[in-house]
């Protein structure tokens, strides 16, 4: 009979931990489907990272109540408890970053949808701003989805805030050649392109400058103001066309 009795509260023990663990699991599963109904097709990311930081909380918390089941000593708890505490702030530790950071950007504005940015790792239009993720799409027409907290670290250029932006366009001409006529013949494509690409009125006068020169060449800096930044590639693009259309007793180049 003694004999008997360890055994049967062992077997209680283990009962008791499968029906913590079931209840954990169903609770788990019913707050996965909780969160995506209430948010997936609002914020799909949003969604994700809750229901994962939230399982881990729940799993966490199942398995910490089996440990006095098992008979695991108030120390061993405590320490159980700290080191998943620990783990549980680096597990969510970018959640956290990317979600303050989503409110401050949505909060203060220092960018809005529809507006091109620059950051150091790439460049695009602004299309949406969640909670975690901000979502351009670049020139090439590709979906960039960059998290909020590194917007808020990195040094980020709004190219859409303040009108107009300036295009720089560099070109190496012949020293020997007129950089007044060249000078004449390169304001008037950059007031024509100016006005195509932009708003600015007749009188507007180019930004033309001579930034190096050498023994054979010059090397002319003009800056073309475009109104939309995603034509930037086109207008300089049409620019070089023109200019290589004139004819010079040399060809220009662009710099290297």
């Amino acid at each position: 009979m003694a004999s008997v009795l360890p055994f049967a509260g062992t077997l209680l023990s283990l009962l008791l931990v499968a029906l913590i663990l079931s209840v954990t699991w169903i609770t788990n599963f019913l707050f996965s489907r909780l969160v995506i109904g209430a948010i997936w097709k609002r914020n799909r990311s949003l969604a994700y990272e809750v229901s994962s930081v939230g399982g881990i909380v729940i799993w966490t918390a199942g398995v910490l109540l089996t440990l006095p089941v098992l008979g695991a000593s108030d120390t061993v708890v405590s320490v159980v408890i700290l080191l998943v505490g620990g783990f549980l702030i680096l597990a969510t530790r970018d959640f956290a970053s990317n979600w303050f950071a989503g409110q401050t950007i949505k909060k203060i504005a220092p960018f809005k949808v529809g507006d091109w940015i620059r950051t150091p790792s790439t460049y695009g239009r602004v299309v949406k701003i969640d909670d975690l993720y901000t979502t351009l799409v670049t020139p090439e027409n590709e979906s960039v989805a960059i998290p909020n907290g590194k917007l808020t670290s990195d040094l980020v250029v709004d190219r859409s805030g303040n009108g107009p932006i300036k295009v720089p366009i560099e070109v190496d001409v012949p020293s020997d050649l007129g950089i007044a006529t060249v000078s004449m013949s390169m304001g008037e494509i950059t007031r024509e392109l100016s006005r195509k690409f932009s708003d600015i009125g007749e009188d507007s006068q180019p930004e033309i400058y001579v930034v190096a020169h050498s023994a054979n060449s010059v090397r002319i800096k003009l800056m073309l103001r475009i109104t939309n930044p995603a034509n930037e590639e086109e207008a300089k693009s049409e620019f070089r066309q023109r200019l290589a259309a004139l004819h010079w007793p040399e060809p220009l180049v662009p710099p290297p």
